[in-house]
């Protein structure tokens, strides 16, 4: 069987989230398929990305990037983009993927319909193209990584420069778009069980739908916890995102000071790369730390006696609590940050719903040594049990090849 990647996501080099997934959903089709990976690049990346792809084991098909080109062309671009969303209410990303990179005749130049088996898209963005798969025959199958206007909301609420009836009226035609794009697949992969039975409510007759969250190489994120002395409780994520930014300054602001209170010599680690010059002011106070970005950052994270997620918005995978977890590093977080993860509180995860509830956990935990270390082999137990890789992304291949090879005998039979 022969399996085509539609992407703009690229899987490397792998400091995002996004990343990893599809380089471990690559590692896994390569098992079970052969695959052609088609993305685009600019001229002067276009040739790396190919070398990249190739080493992988894949056939890359790389477009050249039509939209970063210069002139009266790239302008015009830039000008119709815009255009397109104060009319529609998406971001400009649909725009440049489904309308200039990745349009149907493009993807037509370089991938024939006809020689693949099947067809994965990675998000919803070149949908327009999926027709012409259908139209030959080919399974179109959509990874939705998310369901985006949940982060587009979230995304609005932070744009208040805007009306909220504008922000309202946008999301509401992002909404209405995204949810019909996924009629037009024959497949639909889920990233968390609460994302899974939304669309499952509402899926058309005959639409199969995939549970695949976001796995991780638990030989690369060994259990290894060492919490340091004083003890250290940190933030993790890509401080660079304005949503990490903002958890990164609730446990600063809201949960700290009274952990301070009970633990003064206690350190607040911000870990990730991309921190704002407001994040590194905090610095200033020396039991606050800001690494920025960090090689190695397993050696970081295992000396942490907890991790602390104050997230909001029930959307998407936080792939980073997984990391945490499999080296054995207990979490204090909210209900949102894990929603659909199939996480329980007491198992090597403690939620807690409010800033105090948070900080009144981390003190409990910091109390109890021998209750932190049971928290500790919890976690990693808990990452065995639900994310290694052969549970999540090789799964998953192994079901959607099970499932065309039926849509093939039920075709050869109804031709017989």
């Amino acid at each position: 069987m022969r399996l085509l990647i539609i992407s703009h996501v690229r899987p490397f080099p792998g400091a995002m989230g996004q990343q990893l997934r599809l380089r471990h959903m690559l590692e896994a089709a390569l098992r079970e398929f052969d695959v052609d990976f088609l993305t685009y690049a600019s001229a002067a990346y276009k040739e790396e990305v190919a070398r990249r792809l190739s080493a992988t084991g894949c056939r890359p098909l790389v477009l050249d990037s039509r939209f970063s080109r210069g002139g009266i062309k790239g302008f015009a671009r830039l000008l119709a983009s815009g255009i397109f969303v104060l009319r529609t209410g998406m971001k400009s990303s649909n725009y440049t993927i489904g309308k200039i990179e990745l349009s149907p005749a493009r993807i037509r130049q370089m991938a024939d319909p006809r020689h693949y088996t099947a067809v994965l898209y990675e998000y919803f963005h070149a949908v327009d193209s999926v027709l012409m798969f259908r139209n030959a025959g080919v399974p179109a199958i959509l990874d939705m990584h998310n369901v985006l206007w949940k982060s587009r909301e979230q995304r609005l609420k932070e744009k208040t420069i805007w009306p909220v009836w504008l922000r309202r009226a946008w999301l509401n035609s992002y909404r209405r778009r995204e949810e019909s794009s996924w009629d037009q697949f024959d497949a639909l992969v889920a990233i968390n069980r609460t994302e899974y039975d939304l669309v499952n409510r509402r899926r058309r007759p005959g639409q199969e739908l995939f549970y695949a969250p976001m796995g991780a190489d638990l030989a690369n994120w060994p259990y290894s916890w060492r919490p340091a002395s004083p003890p250290r409780l940190s933030y993790y994520g890509a401080l660079g995102n304005p949503h990490n930014r903002e958890a990164a300054l609730r446990c600063h602001d809201q949960i700290m000071p009274r952990v301070w209170k009970k633990f003064p010599n206690a350190e607040l680690w911000l870990v990730g790369s991309g921190p704002s010059e407001q994040l590194r002011r905090l610095a200033s106070d020396p039991r606050v730390k800001v690494t920025g970005y960090v090689e190695g950052i397993q050696d970081v994270l295992r000396s942490m006696s907890l991790v602390l997620c104050p997230w909001s918005g029930t959307y998407g995978f936080r792939s980073r609590i997984v990391e945490v977890m499999a080296l054995g590093v207990p979490l204090v977080a909210t209900p949102s940050a894990v929603d659909g993860m199939e996480l329980k509180s007491g198992r090597g995860i403690i939620l807690a719903e409010s800033d105090d509830a948070i900080s009144q956990s981390a003190m409990d935990l910091l109390s109890e040594p021998a209750q932190l270390e049971t928290q500790s082999r919890l976690a990693r137990a808990e990452m065995e049990r639900l994310y290694d890789l052969e549970k999540t992304y090789s799964r998953f291949m192994g079901e959607l090849r099970e499932w065309l090879a039926g849509r093939e005998s039920h075709e050869t039979v109804c031709s017989a």
